[in-house]
C-alpha cells in the first residue's frame, strides 16, 4: 500500500504564485540594473514555485517487511516488526515552529513529523523514535494505521 499526500490545492495554487509573483519582480528588477544575482535568485523562485505546485509530496509504502517514509530531501526505511504503538488521531495539519517543511523534527529529534496539511494523523514509534504522518482526513489516517498493523 502506498500513500501519497500532497498539499491542499488552493495552498498549491496560492504557495506556487506567490513565488512566481517574486520571480517576476525580481527578474525585472534584474533587467533594469543588468544584476545577473538578481536573475538567479529570480530562477530560484521560479524552480519552487514549479516544485511546490506540481512536485511537492510525502509517501508512506507499506509492504510485507519493511515501511518505507518519504519526503523531500529525506528518505526512511522502517521494518514492520519494529513498529509499535500505532494510534490514529486528530491533528491540525501545521507544523509547530517557524519550519513549515513537509519533514520536520520535533522534540530534540525524538519526534519526526511529516505533514503537507490534513486533519488526521498516524502515530507510531520505530527505531527509537516517534513518527507523525498527517493525512488529508480521518478515513485514510486509518487505512494507513491498519497497512501499518496489517
Amino acid at each position: 500500500m502506498t500513500v501519497v499526500e500532497r498539499g491542499p490545492a488552493w495552498l498549491r495554487r496560492g504557495g506556487g504564485i506567490f513565488l512566481m509573483v517574486i520571480a517576476v519582480v525580481l527578474a525585472l528588477v534584474g533587467a533594469l540594473g543588468s544584476t545577473w544575482g538578481l536573475y538567479l535568485a529570480s530562477l530560484a523562485f521560479f524552480t519552487g514555485a514549479v516544485w511546490w505546485s506540481f512536485l511537492a509530496r510525502i509517501s508512506v509504502t507499506v509492504d510485507d517487511d519493511r515501511i518505507e517514509l518519504r519526503g523531500p530531501l529525506w528518505k526512511r526505511t522502517l521494518h514492520r516488526e519494529g513498529v509499535r504503538d500505532v494510534v490514529v488521531e486528530d491533528d491540525t495539519g501545521m507544523n509547530p515552529g517557524m519550519i513549515n517543511w513537509p519533514v520536520t523534527l520535533h522534540e530534540g529529534g525524538s519526534l519526526v513529523r511529516m505533514t503537507m496539511g490534513g486533519s488526521a494523523a498516524v502515530g507510531f514509534v520505530g527505531d527509537g523514535r516517534r513518527y507523525r504522518v498527517v493525512l488529508a482526513d480521518r478515513p485514510s489516517a486509518e487505512r494507513l494505521a491498519e497497512a501499518i498493523t496489517g
